[in-house]
């Protein structure tokens, strides 16, 4: 869940501009209309709320007195595990004990008639300026699947000095296009669904950093062998360019296309595994609200998905205070789904960047959009201010 702006690289504006292609003061009150409500009032709860069996008996308690239905439960948040894993380090975050903040959510929480989505960040695996302290953590043990837009081999310590100083970028992601790392993601996300009965596998940072990563040679070496051409020649013509002829766009078009199917497939992928093993459980994923950015810029197509069955449900972040900014991103969900995908889509509205009337007007909206539900973001906002926490109760007043 990214709470800033994204740091774009003069490489990356012109791979978009080159490739963007369209293809595809009411304030809420207590008088709001009974028969208009949502079937779904989601949250999302970042992984500090789940550090003791304290915070998880404030969470369920909370989440009880809102008339919650859904809570999206960070589990992974940097390459590590807020759960008993076998695979990947214990959070950083939790105490040096047995405790298993997953298993006691989903102890306490029953019969409570709220569902529990394990949130896990897919590709994100690092953002902290200091390097995780477990060195079993992946960024120390497969630095060659993390994604790049640097000559190789990369040099993580700057990459996070930039975040940290410069707001560059937004950590160390693995490589979407690197040949092992889905079946990594799949055996991790498995270990999840085999051993904790939750309701739903929630996908965050199903993406790429921006439009010109995804050249980690690994990637590279495996289109070339896939397609029998080498992208390098393309990347230095783009960025020795001020305009870019046909031919460069149409091999620009590939390379893109293959990125984007790396993520599908993986999405893919973890729909297969669930209805092998588990087909109650729900698979979402939280996306970038405005398709087409989604798309060209983030190689990320949640509407193929959706379109697809890959997921049961989409979360579009659409955190923006500016009221018209919202309001587009849904004129674009409008534009391009028909309406029977709309019991598919859960808007999603932050808290952290607006007052809470500002919020209450995008809530409003999305309930005469005719969104079947919504997802606040996040429960430490609404926890700590209770002008937020107010809000779901307008909604269920009768």
């Amino acid at each position: 869940m990214n709470l800033s702006n994204t740091f774009i690289s003069s490489r990356a504006i012109l791979q978009v501009a080159l490739l963007f292609t369209l293809n595809f003061n009411i304030i809420f009150s207590k008088d709001i209309d009974k028969g208009n409500s949502f079937n779904y009032q989601c949250l999302w709860v970042v992984r500090d709320a789940l550090q003791s069996r304290k915070s998880i008996d404030d969470l369920i308690n909370f989440a009880s007195e809102k008339n919650i239905n859904d809570l999206f439960v960070q589990v992974r948040g940097r390459g590590d595990a807020l759960y008993k894993s076998q695979m990947i380090p214990r959070s950083q975050l939790l105490p040096s004990n047995e405790f298993d903040p997953l298993s006691y959510l989903l102890q306490n929480i029953k019969d409570k008639g709220i569902k529990v989505h394990a949130w896990v960040n897919v590709y994100l695996i690092w953002s902290n300026r200091t390097m995780p302290i477990d060195k079993k953590h992946i960024i120390y043990n497969n630095e060659d699947w993390v994604d790049t837009i640097e000559e190789w081999p990369l040099n993580i310590n700057r990459q996070l000095n930039r975040v940290s100083r410069n707001n560059e970028g937004e950590g160390v992601f693995l490589a979407p296009n690197h040949p092992e790392v889905s079946n990594y993601l799949v055996s991790v996300f498995k270990e999840i669904i085999d051993n904790y009965e939750i309701d739903g596998l929630h996908l965050d940072y199903i993406r790429y950093q921006d439009a010109d990563y995804g050249r980690n040679p690994y990637a590279i070496a495996k289109f070339k062998k896939d397609v029998g051409r080498d992208p390098n020649p393309w990347f230095l013509e783009m960025e020795r360019s001020n305009v870019a002829s046909q031919r460069l766009i149409g091999n620009l078009k590939q390379w893109n296309n293959a990125k984007r199917s790396s993520i599908t497939n993986l999405v893919k992928e973890i729909k297969e595994l669930i209805n092998d093993t588990r087909p109650n459980i729900m698979l979402s994923a939280a996306v970038k609200p405005n398709l087409y950015v989604a798309r060209e810029r983030f190689l990320q197509e949640w509407d193929v998905w959706l379109a697809a069955g890959y997921v049961d449900w989409v979360v579009p972040m659409n955190y923006s205070p500016i009221m018209s900014d919202f309001s587009q991103n849904i004129s674009v969900i409008n534009d391009n789904f028909p309406k029977k995908y709309r019991d598919k889509i859960i808007m999603g509205i932050a808290l952290y960047n607006q007052s809470s009337v500002d919020a209450a007007k995008k809530i409003k909206y999305s309930i005469e959009e005719k969104f079947v539900g919504i997802s606040v973001f996040s429960y430490n906002q609404m926890k700590s201010n209770s002008d937020y926490s107010s809000l779901l109760d307008k909604i269920n007043e009768k």
